[in-house]
């Protein structure tokens, strides 16, 4: 039961890493979209983006997830675990992004967001670019996993020897 409860606190705490991590994520992502006048179909374009946004909220998350996340010590064998676990991540959201761009999920969120919330499309024009809100559907995805990961290469080890 203890190992659960722990579980759930390191649950918790990466949530709102990730969270921070993630407004960095799309904020650098939207930031460059926009700056570069950016669309659905400019996907080898929007795939650098997002992967310069992924390494700008790496850099924080890493920190973070070290130091407040699992509470543990950094090492070589961890950093290394880390980075492995990104790169995988790093895959899926890459994958997933070009998928969904690809599948036009993005189009249909910002249509399904105009036909339920249109004040807040509205009120946040964000949310009607497709581009821009796609990232949505593959953190519905990757987070999990990623936490599954990150937790196992930061804290594998971290156990007390009975």
């Amino acid at each position: 039961m203890a190992d659960m409860q722990k579980m759930g606190g390191q649950f918790a705490r990466f949530f709102v890493v990730g969270i921070a991590a993630t407004l960095a994520h799309l904020a650098v992502y939207i930031a460059l979209n926009h700056l570069f006048g950016l669309g659905e179909e400019d996907k080898l374009a929007l795939t650098v983006t997002y992967s310069i946004g992924y390494v700008v909220s790496f850099i924080g998350n890493y920190i973070l997830s070290l130091k407040w996340t699992f509470r543990t010590g950094g090492s070589v064998k961890k950093g290394l675990g880390f980075a492995f676990s990104h790169a995988v991540n790093y895959g899926m959201h890459i994958g997933l992004l070009n998928l969904f761009l690809y599948l036009g999920v993005g189009g249909l969120m910002v249509r399904c967001l105009q036909a339920t919330v249109p004040w807040l499309v509205e009120m946040f024009p964000v949310l009607g670019h497709g581009e821009d809100i796609v990232p949505f559907a593959v953190y519905v995805i990757v987070v999990p996993v990623n936490f599954l990961l990150v937790r196992f290469f930061l804290t594998h080890g971290d156990e007390k020897k009975a």
